[in-house]
């Protein structure tokens, strides 16, 4: 069994939320804006001998960033996706929220705990029943 076997149609989840549907809806994804930096590397100290060799200390916790862009969205399409927040939401005021999602480097679904952005919304046009939005940014940054 290959390790690429492990995929399962799916890049991000939201595991603890209490819907239904628990999967970020890949309908309202921007799939060519999609950015998963798994892994990442933080060095505590690092240094250069007189040899000029580096040296590095690197953090055994290693974190995972993601982001990514949504299409165009109406005000409907957008409380998709707040309805989707708010339900795997752990801690409001920091944003905190648990994430499964697929790390590219491992090739297996991990799960994190991490913080979202603020986030920008753009107004496009706005009629009688509706709002349209610009493309927003979406970012989960591992604790």
């Amino acid at each position: 069994m290959s390790r690429s076997d492990n995929f399962k149609g799916w890049l991000i989840r939201f595991p603890d939320s209490n819907l239904t549907d628990k999967f970020f809806p890949h309908k309202l994804m921007k799939k060519e804006s999609y950015q998963s930096t798994p892994l990442q590397r933080t060095d505590i100290k690092n240094y250069r001998d007189n040899d000029y060799l580096l040296h590095r200390t690197t953090s055994p916790n290693h974190k995972t960033k993601i982001e990514f862009q949504t299409i165009n969205l109406s005000l409907r399409q957008l409380e998709q996706i707040q309805i989707c927040f708010e339900a795997a939401t752990m801690n409001t005021k920091e944003r905190k929220i648990r994430v499964e999602y697929w790390d590219e480097e491992l090739l297996r679904y991990r799960t994190m705990t991490c913080y979202r952005p603020d986030i920008t919304y753009t107004t496009s046009t706005i009629s009688k029943n509706d709002i349209k939005y610009l493309p927003i940014t979406i970012k989960f940054i591992e604790y």
